[in-house]
């Protein structure tokens, strides 16, 4: 049977041809779902095993980053418009011979490491800086599913001592842009970043430490404020010198 995409697969499939021509590497399921506006990563998933299941990329599911494309970007250009194509045979891209079937995109790496990307505050919000501290020999799919953005910050303060985070500890975080009631995220404030509790009452945000001594951080719709959750704590690191 002729195995054709829908036109959202064959976007899906653009976008990753185009994503790894930009970046030198292969985007996340959540950065798929960000572009294309789906809401549930679960649907993602289901057009990539579509994509796979018809010849188009292969990927292993327990690996973030890990989408390789097996035939050319011109096989969805055609689908998205309006002419269709055939999958073409697995292993090989678009008029190539299998032994000459080379893409230059990256392979999974091997060995997983947790990036360590810089501080972020457990007590009065500071600046986060996004630089590369150090590498820990974790693989990151022990905190999350193996398709998410995972990275860690170093902790400073003391506001989430209730919640067993101390300062110099390590917090695990899953990238992502939204939060359940009572969820532990890292989150931005005007450029600022820290380590809270997430609470949204009748539009209101509250950031909620852990410390019986110090006040949670309110953020009404009114307030002129640049609030962006950063990510889901996932986990605590520490360590013992």
């Amino acid at each position: 049977m002729t195995k054709r995409l829908t036109k959202r697969q064959a976007g899906v499939f653009v976008y990753i041809c185009d994503y790894i021509t930009d970046n030198k590497y292969p985007p996340t399921v959540r950065e798929i779902a960000d572009a294309f506006d789906i809401k549930s990563t679960n649907g993602v998933v289901e057009h990539l095993k579509a994509l796979a299941r018809k010849g188009f990329i292969e990927k292993d599911g327990f690996r973030s980053r890990s989408i390789r494309p097996l035939v050319d970007r011109e096989e969805g250009i055609r689908i998205l418009d309006g002419r269709t194509a055939e999958a073409p045979t697995r292993g090989r891209i678009a008029g190539r011979s299998p032994a000459n079937d080379k893409i230059d995109t990256p392979q999974p790496e091997l060995h997983k490491q947790l990036k360590i990307l810089g501080r972020i505050a457990c007590g009065a919000p500071i600046f986060a800086e996004e630089n590369f501290e150090e590498a820990l020999d974790i693989d990151p799919s022990i905190f999350c599913r193996g398709e998410d953005d995972v990275y860690a910050l170093r902790v400073r303060g003391t506001s989430m001592i209730g919640d067993g985070i101390m300062p110099g500890d390590i917090v695990v975080v899953r990238s992502q842009q939204t939060a359940e009631d009572g969820e532990l995220v890292a989150a931005m404030l005007d450029g600022s970043a820290t380590v809270k509790r997430y609470e949204k009452r009748k539009g209101v945000i509250y950031l909620i430490p852990s410390n019986p001594s110090m006040d949670p951080i309110t953020i009404s719709p009114e307030d002129n404020i640049d609030f962006q959750i950063l990510g889901s704590i996932r986990g605590v690191l520490r360590v013992y010198r």
